[in-house]
C-alpha cells in the first residue's frame, strides 16, 4: 500500500508544487486531550488533503480527519485499489462531507492511476483543476 500512498503524494507534488506539504503542525488533527492524527498533507494555507487507497470503511474514517481539520477546504484523493466500487465510495464521501461542509469547500477526486499503474499526467492535471475549483492558488 505504501506504493499507492507515494504515488498519491507524487501526484499532489506535480499538481501543487512546493505548496503541497506533508508534515508540520498544519498537518495535525486534534482530538482534544485525547491525542491527534495527521493528514496526508496540506496545500497552501487553506486546503487539507487526504489520499486513500484502502477499503471504503477505512476511507470514510479519513473523511472524519478532514472534517475535524481546522483548514476550511478539504480534498479527498481516492486511488482505485482496495475499494470494491471506488465511485460508490466517492459518492458516500461526498454525501458525508456535504452533511458538514458547504459544497464549495470540498472535493473528492478519483485518480486513474495507482502506485502500480501510474498515470501521472492525467492525474496531476485532474488534481490541479480540482485545486483551482477550491480557489488555489489564491
Amino acid at each position: 500500500m505504501g506504493t499507492h500512498d507515494a504515488y498519491g503524494k507524487h501526484v499532489m507534488q506535480a499538481a501543487a508544487g512546493d505548496a503541497f506539504t506533508e508534515s508540520g503542525l498544519e498537518a495535525a488533527v486534534s482530538f482534544g486531550g485525547n491525542g491527534q492524527a495527521h493528514v496526508d498533507g496540506i496545500v497552501g494555507s487553506e486546503i487539507v488533503v487526504e489520499i486513500e487507497s484502502r477499503v471504503a470503511k477505512q476511507v470514510r474514517g479519513a473523511v472524519l480527519d478532514l472534517i475535524l481539520h481546522i483548514y476550511p477546504k478539504k480534498l479527498l484523493v481516492l486511488i482505485p485499489v482496495h475499494m470494491h466500487d471506488v465511485e460508490k465510495t466517492a459518492a458516500q464521501c461526498r454525501y458525508i462531507l456535504g452533511r458538514f461542509l458547504d459544497r464549495r469547500n470540498f472535493r473528492v477526486v478519483v485518480l486513474r492511476g495507482t502506485g502500480e499503474l501510474p498515470d501521472l499526467e492525467t492525474d496531476s492535471r485532474l488534481v490541479e483543476n480540482t485545486l483551482r475549483e477550491l480557489g488555489y492558488p489564491t
